[in-house]
């Protein structure tokens, strides 16, 4: 019952406007950059700012982000180790890092919270009452992650292309990073943001999210070929989708083990879909920017997006069984 209704409520929409944006490059030939700037640089920052704004954090929440440090060191060991086996160049050792430690925490990340968290299983009586916890909790994750991987992870998909300075540099030049600043100084200026003349505009923007990002990934597939016989590739998605999840889990009942209550049911299980969500496009484009094994880089963030219709299904289901009844 609960595998389906994830795959009713969450996964069969996802689906739905993955293939229509599909469908639409098909017939239309959308411009997947022009796509991705109005994500980068209005959607996404008018949705951090307004939920960062309005959504309540918890001192306990805080802790995730040591929690995904640590997940991202294991999963450059975890790269490391394959890298040594399979006797991988320093270029491709930083693309399969790269593959490993980033996640699509933004656009696919996002989407998946929302559905999941907002309809059944997760609806009692009519309500919502994990939707904001998964929310604050998925928000530290993408502001997180978005730093590091525009900093360590540019560094390393540019294989010694850019300095550290360099990639200071593309911090600065992130949005998302003033839309968030702006949203703590109000909160704690005690500033009204809503009674800005800008509100309604940001909100409207950030409502466009789950659409405009799951069209887009649709339209990105239908202009790439996927490749499904490639060795590399295939070890990166078993590692990515299945081993590292397995990970995650036992990380949550360690930290519990050890302190408990670390990880509240909601925390627990928004981790645990963390860890079950696919490639970071951007690692992609770093590896094309910088001709950085490009083909095994796309490929790898075509593969395990696919597939992660699997993997975030199952582990969903495993961790509403295990954390939330």
């Amino acid at each position: 019952m609960i595998f389906w209704d994830i795959i009713e409520h969450t996964m069969l929409p996802l689906f739905f406007l993955t293939g229509v944006g599909y469908f639409l490059d098909r017939k239309f030939h959308l411009d997947i950059k022009t796509l991705s700037k109005l994500i980068f640089y209005l959607i996404v920052p008018s949705f951090l700012f307004t939920n960062v704004f309005t959504t309540s954090f918890s001192p306990e929440n805080l802790h995730m982000v040591g929690s995904l440090l640590l997940f991202m060191v294991l999963s450059f060991l975890l790269a490391t180790a394959v890298g040594w086996v399979r006797h991988y160049d320093q270029g491709m050792l930083s693309s399969c890092r790269n593959a490993l430690m980033f996640n699509n925490t933004g656009n696919l990340g996002i989407a998946v919270i929302l559905l999941i968290f907002s309809h059944s299983p997760f609806v009692v009586e009519g309500e919502t009452p994990y939707l904001q916890e998964a929310m604050a909790v998925q928000i530290i994750f993408f502001v997180a992650q978005s730093v590091l991987l525009n900093t360590l992870g540019l560094y390393q998909g540019a294989r010694g292309h850019y300095t550290p300075r360099d990639a200071l540099g593309v911090i600065l030049h992130m949005p998302i990073i003033y839309a968030f600043l702006a949203a703590m100084l109000c909160r704690w200026g005690s500033v009204d943001a809503t009674s800005f003349f800008l509100w309604p505009v940001l909100e409207m923007a950030g409502k466009c999210l789950l659409p405009v990002a799951m069209v887009g990934i649709g339209a990105q597939l239908s202009q790439t070929k996927i490749e499904w016989f490639n060795r590399e590739v295939e070890i990166v998605c078993l590692l990515k989708l299945f081993v590292l999840p397995g990970v995650g889990l036992s990380m949550i009942f360690l930290a519990n083990a050890f302190l408990p209550g670390l990880f509240t049911p909601v925390s627990a299980l928004v981790f645990l879909i963390y860890c079950s969500i696919p490639t970071a496009v951007n690692t992609s484009l770093y590896a094309i920017e910088f001709d950085n094994h490009p083909d095994y880089a796309t490929q790898c963030v075509l593969n395990t997006t696919v597939l992660s219709c699997i993997s975030i299904t199952v582990f969903t289901a495993i961790g509403k069984a295990l954390f939330l009844g």
